[in-house]
Parts: structure tokens; sequence; C-alpha cells
């Protein structure tokens, strides 16, 4: 929770990601609120009141995941919101004259995310959804010490440059500070 709430405000696209992990750990523990304050929750030293909020952050978040029926698969509600927003935001930003650095970003990861939506087969996913999807993909290889090989390492980097300029061009669209 509290890095989610720090994430979220600092950058958007880790924000996503780590919440996409949060959903996996979430399903690791049988959405059970007693398995996360034995595997995760042990873990923290906090302040019993910052635990409480902690807690009732994780049950929040089994509650929202059995709500949307996503026990096995699938990204919460709010996920899917904020990325279609930043989807948004990807569009506008390549229709405009005024964000060079973007359009050069996105022209230098079109390549990796046309085979990413080849091999994804995913119906209806945006560019923006099959970066996070590949993003995650990567850091769950990496957890698992797989070998990444040289090709996908250098995608993985040109989606992760096109994601860190679309958060900066996220947050000053939060604060209306971004023209078109």
């Amino acid at each position: 929770m509290i890095i989610a709430r720090q994430k979220k405000k600092e950058n958007i696209a880790e924000y996503i990601i780590y919440m996409y992990q949060i959903e996996d750990l979430m399903r690791a523990c049988q959405l059970d609120i007693e398995a996360v304050r034995k595997n995760i929750l042990s873990q923290y030293h906090q302040p019993e009141d910052v635990m409480e909020e902690i807690t009732y952050w994780y049950d929040n978040i089994i509650a929202l995941m059995k709500n949307q029926k996503i026990e096995q698969k699938g990204h919460l509600q709010e996920m899917q919101n904020v990325v279609a927003d930043l989807n948004d935001l990807h569009l506008q930003l390549l229709r405009s004259p005024l964000h060079p650095d973007y359009k050069v970003a996105y022209q230098e990861a079109a390549p990796v995310i046309g085979q990413s939506l080849a091999i994804t087969k995913k119906e209806g996913a945006s560019e923006v959804e099959i970066c996070f999807e590949m993003m995650y993909m990567i850091l769950l290889l990496k957890l698992q010490k797989k070998d990444i090989s040289n090709d996908t390492q250098y995608g993985v980097a040109k989606i992760s440059k096109m994601l860190a300029i679309l958060s900066e061009k996220y947050k000053k669209y939060e604060a209306d500070e971004i023209d078109f």
C-alpha cells in the first residue's frame, strides 16, 4: 500500500506493473487474508496503526478481485482504467506535433509492440496494454532467473523508454501541465 501509493504518484507505469504483481501475490495466497498475513504482512515492520491500514488495503484488493471475478487471471478494473487512460494519452501524443520525443520513442518501440501483439493474440488489446503485459512477463522471467535473449532485452529497452516518457507525460497531464 505504501509502495503502491508512492509509485502511483511518481511513476504510473511502475505502479501498474507493481499492481499486476500484487494481484498475482493475492492469487498465490488463494485470496485469503490469513495467508497474506502469514506470508506477506509478517515481513513488514511498521507501527500497529500502519499495519492495520496495510492489512485493510490487502483485504480490499482481495475483495475487489473476488467481486470482479479475476480470481484466476485478469486485472483489477482500476488497472484497466489507468491503462486505457494511458492509451488515450498515447494516441493524443502521437497526433500532436508538440511531442516529438514521444513519437520517436514510439517509432523505435513499434516493431516490438507489433511482434508482441502477434504473439499474445489478445483480441482488442491496445498497444499500451500489450506493452504492460510484455513488461510484466519480463519481470516474471527475471524473478524466475530465466534467460532473456539479447533481442528481447533490446525490445524491452525500447518499450521501457516509451513507457517512461509516457509516464512523465501522464504526470504532467494529471497536473494539467501539458499541451497538445
